[in-house]
């Protein structure tokens, strides 16, 4: 998978993503700041220290950011969950692992998150597409750990798939909600959305072998 998926003139690999990691963090500041239609490509440049014609070499439309800082998260997250589940073989501790790496990184990535979740629509409909595949991608990380508890008979049978989404979601309560959450720390809410999701997939702790 093309981490990037926007298309530049430059095309040198290295190049271009050192290029869209300036660009992103310069972006990302102002989009926060004045909010992404009110933020002009010129102010983009200026704030990366790159002339406008440069910046275009490494993006076409101010949407193709978006893009890019949505991909950027995403890939993020699938890979801190899978260094935070490897060697991991119990899905019920694997999930949980997984739980705990998807909360930090939303935790780490707040502001972001919740930029992306208000401006997405902005992407358009071939950007949409792109973005939908990453987020099915990391779905599909949850989905094999429920499946892998269900065969094994650690949890309840359900529908993995919807399963997976609504984790996610529920998630994504961190962020998104945090001005109604100032009371609680990131530790009390992984312990009670690890709580609730376990004991609603009807976890159980895998069974000790004999003599143990």
């Amino acid at each position: 998978m093309n981490r990037n998926a926007v298309e530049t003139i430059v095309k040198d690999p290295a190049l271009v993503d050192r290029r869209h990691a300036q660009i992103c963090e310069a972006a990302l500041k102002l989009f926060s700041r004045k909010g992404f239609h009110q933020t002009s490509v010129r102010e983009i440049a200026e704030a990366t220290g790159l002339g406008i014609g440069t910046l275009y070499s490494y993006i076409q439309t101010k949407e193709d950011i978006l893009t890019l800082l949505y991909r950027r998260i995403l890939a993020t997250f699938e890979a801190r969950m899978r260094e935070a589940t490897r060697g991991i073989q119990e899905p019920r501790m694997q999930f949980q692992a997984a739980l705990e790496a998807t909360l930090r990184v939303y935790d780490e990535y707040r502001d972001e998150v919740l930029l992306l979740y208000r401006e997405s629509h902005a992407v358009g409909r071939q950007g949409l597409e792109a973005l939908f595949e990453v987020d099915r991608t990391y779905v599909g990380c949850f989905r094999e750990i429920l499946e892998r508890g269900v065969r094994c008979g650690q949890f309840r049978a359900a529908d993995p798939q919807l399963l997976a989404v609504c984790i996610l979601f529920l998630c994504a309560v961190w962020p998104l909600k945090r001005w109604n959450l100032k009371q609680y720390t990131l530790e009390t809410l992984t312990q009670a959305v690890a709580t609730l999701l376990l004991e609603g997939v009807g976890a159980r702790a895998a069974p000790r072998p004999a003599g143990q």
